[in-house]
Parts: C-alpha cells; sequence; structure tokens
C-alpha cells in the first residue's frame, strides 16, 4: 500500500463529512425560512396570474405585454377597490356579528341535543373535537390577529409577485444559474410546464371562488340565514383548499342557522349542497380539461401533509405546490429518468364537409 492511499482515503473521509454536514445545515436552514419560501412561492402564484391576465388582454387587445400588464394590475386594483368600497362595511359588520353569533348557535346546539341520550353522546363527540367549543368563543379576537398578521404578510407578497410579474426572466435566468450548464435547457422547459399548469390552475379556481362565494351568500341571504355576505366570503375562501376547506367553511354557516331555527338550517343545508354540486358538476370538470390532472385523492394527502409538515401557510398553499410537484415528477422522474414518453397531446377533430 503506497503512502498516498491513507491520505486520499482520509481526504475523501474529510470530503464526505463537510458534505453532510453541508445538507444538514442547507436543511435547517429550510425548516427556520419555511414560511419565508411559502410567501416566496405565494409571490410566484401572484405574478403567474398576473401574466395569465395579461397574455389574455394581448391575444384579445393586441397590446404590448408591458402595457396589458399594467392593464392587468391596474384592472386587478380597481376591481378589489371596488369590492372594498362595496361591500367591505357590510363585510366586516357581518363578520363582527358573526363572532357572537356562533357562540350563541353553540350553545343553542348544547340546549336543543342536551336531552336525549343520544344527542348527549354527540354532544360529547363534539367536544371533544371541537374543544368544547372554547374556539368559537375565541373567534373574533382570532379573526382580527390573523387579519392583521395576513394583511402584512399579503403586502409582501403582493409587491413581490409585481417584481416577478414585471421581470419574469430576470428572475427566471439567476435561477436557472443554479443547475450545471448541460441540464439549464430542460429546467427552462420543466419551470414553463409548471408556469403553464399554475396559470390554468389559478384562473379555475379563482372562478370557482368567485361562483361559489357568490351563490353560497345570495343563497343564504333568500332563506333568511344572518350575515350573508361574510358567510359567502367564507364559503369562497374556503375553495382554496379543496375537499378540507369547503367542509371547514360549511360549519359557521350551518351552525348560524340553527341559532335562527330548524327550517332555516335545513334551508342552508340545502344551500351549501347545491353550491358545492354546481362547483363540482360544473367547475371542476372544466378546471380538469385545462390543467394537470391531479387525483382527489393525491390532493387530499397533499393538503394532510403539508399541513402536518409546514402548517398552516403549508394547507393553504397545497393544491398549487401539488401541481408543481405533479408537474415535476411527470417531467423529470417518469420522462427523464425512466424513459417514457410524454402522453400525445390531442388534436381537434375536424368535420367532414359532406
Amino acid at each position: 500500500m503506497s503512502q498516498d492511499e491513507p491520505v486520499g482515503n482520509a481526504n475523501a473521509v474529510v470530503r464526505g463529512a463537510l458534505t453532510l454536514a453541508a445538507l444538514l445545515a442547507a436543511a435547517l436552514l429550510v425548516l427556520r425560512l419555511v414560511d419565508v419560501i411559502l410567501m416566496a412561492f405565494a409571490a410566484v402564484l401572484v405574478g403567474v396570474l398576473l401574466n395569465a391576465l395579461a397574455g389574455s388582454l394581448q391575444k384579445r387587445v393586441g397590446l404590448g405585454r408591458m402595457t396589458a400588464l399594467t392593464l392587468a394590475v391596474v384592472v386587478v386594483a380597481v376591481t378589489l377597490v371596488l369590492m372594498v368600497w362595496g361591500f367591505g362595511s357590510q363585510a366586516e359588520a357581518q363578520l363582527a356579528n358573526l363572532s357572537d353569533l356562533l357562540p350563541r348557535a353553540w350553545r343553542d346546539l348544547h340546549q336543543r341535543l342536551g336531552g336525549s341520550p343520544a344527542g348527549a353522546l354527540m354532544l360529547r363527540e363534539l367536544d371533544g373535537w371541537l374543544g368544547s367549543g372554547r374556539w368559537l368563543v375565541g373567534l373574533g379576537p382570532q379573526m382580527a390577529t390573523n387579519v392583521a398578521a395576513s394583511v402584512a404578510g399579503a403586502v409582501i407578497v403582493v409587491f413581490a409577485g409585481l417584481y416577478l410579474a414585471y421581470h419574469p426572466q430576470s428572475y427566471l435566468a439567476g435561477f436557472l444559474l443554479l443547475f450545471p450548464r448541460e441540464a439549464r435547457a430542460r429546467a427552462a422547459q420543466v419551470m414553463a410546464a409548471c408556469d403553464e399548469a399554475l396559470r390554468h390552475w389559478l384562473v379555475g379556481q379563482l372562478f370557482s371562488m368567485a361562483l361559489v362565494g357568490v351563490t353560497t351568500g345570495v343563497g343564504l341571504a333568500l332563506v333568511g340565514v344572518p350575515a350573508p355576505i361574510a358567510l359567502g366570503m367564507i364559503a369562497g375562501v374556503g375553495q382554496f383548499v379543496p375537499v378540507v376547506g369547503p367542509m371547514a367553511a360549511t360549519i359557521p354557516g350551518l351552525l348560524t342557522a340553527l341559532a335562527v331555527g330548524p327550517e332555516t338550517f335545513a334551508w342552508a343545508a340545502g344551500v351549501y349542497l347545491v353550491s358545492s354540486q354546481v362547483e363540482a358538476n360544473l367547475i371542476t370538470p372544466l378546471m380538469m380539461r385545462q390543467m394537470a390532472q391531479l387525483p382527489m385523492a393525491v390532493t387530499l394527502f397533499a393538503v394532510l401533509a403539508m399541513g402536518v409538515l409546514l402548517g398552516p401557510l403549508g394547507v393553504l398553499l397545497a393544491t398549487p405546490l401539488a401541481v408543481v410537484l405533479y408537474v415535476f415528477v411527470n417531467m423529470v422522474y417518469v420522462q427523464d429518468v425512466l424513459g417514457e414518453k410524454p402522453p400525445p397531446t390531442p388534436q381537434p377533430r375536424l368535420k367532414r364537409r359532406g
């Protein structure tokens, strides 16, 4: 054995130890900065949405990219201002009223069900699951705190999204520098595919949220449920988190309707059922034609996994993260590693003229 072999082995051990330490340090850094990383991803979603709107304006109106993007930003800003001006004060008052109504509705539910053995058993299960309704009592202050924190985070996300929307190539070029030269072209293709999938998902998701929020709010107002605007907003926002969000959004509305009476409760349950069926049978099929087709079970487990690993913000962004992961696995692992060919793009059928 030559004298150089022990030295080479020692150097290899040192390099391995340094590599392992660097990987552990990177993992710890990611865990510490997970909220910042998720906010950066949310900013990417804002940039993708604005560019999608700008691209639509370019096709329909024939404007330049920067002009179309600026017009898209102005349209979104004006729409939000008009919504706040038209419904902001009512929504704020109804949300405050809702935070008082829900504890009373919970107490009424206890009184209605406590008289029978089956009802008492059901209440014990609900108390164990919901913490005896303590979360309802503290809903008002908790909502105020969450709204303040959300607004501060949203401002950062929106401005970062604007920077990304106006200069996407600069940030993309900097990101691609992290890859070896021979892999940059493929990385650019994967990023483009992720961008397209997110565009389709965002447009369909926003349309779904708006439709469910409006139909739920109008339906609850017609059947006499208090605070319909606030409950419609909650139902619309709940659509952003599949499966879990819509189910959670129905609880405040049904409790509020129960405080009015059994008949109103039945009508409110019908409103939520009709709204969910419209979304499931009309909006979801249209969305699935345009976006990466994530199986519902995969989406549900993505929400649960992101909630366990990343907390509430992970739940909120679970579906778009799953869309990106789906495209990445399909292109990088299935196609590049396993060598599978991508499925052929369906071509429109041309009718034969008789």
